[in-house]
Parts: structure tokens; sequence; C-alpha cells
């Protein structure tokens, strides 16, 4: 069982890390290459070495560069 686990986590890493370089490649920033160590934005992957500061959530983080992005999505939702 224990292995079987290590399996989905592994699994669940790598999705997230390849949402993480979506969203990188739509901003034009290169892709990380091994899934980052937390803290670390749960939008873009960034550690808080590359954002300078991260709002912490219950189970989440976010660098102000996708906050500011989810405002403006928000904004224009409402328009």
């Amino acid at each position: 069982m224990a292995q079987d686990d290590n399996f989905e986590e592994r699994l669940a890493r790598k999705e997230l890390l390849d949402a993480f370089n979506e969203v990188r490649a739509v901003r034009g920033e290169p892709p990380l290459t091994e899934f980052p160590e937390p803290p670390f934005c749960s939008f873009c992957g960034k550690g808080r070495s590359e954002t300078g500061a991260l709002v912490e959530g219950l189970d989440a983080h976010i660098c102000l560069l996708c906050a500011s992005e989810a405002a403006r999505l928000l904004r224009n939702a409402t328009d």
C-alpha cells in the first residue's frame, strides 16, 4: 500500500508541476524542472525567493503577480 501511495503522490506532484509550467509558459517564463520546495505560489509555482512575498491561506499560497492577475480577471468578469 505504501508503494501505491508513493506512486499517487509522485503522479500528483508531476501533474501540479505540469500545471505550473503551463502558467509559466503563458507568461513567457522558463519552466520549472523540479517540484518547488514549500512555501510556493499554488498558481504559478514560484517560491518565496522568486516572489518576495506570498499570501498564505489555509491550504494554499498566492504571489502578488497571481493575485493581481486574479483581481484583473474578476474585475473583467463583472464588467
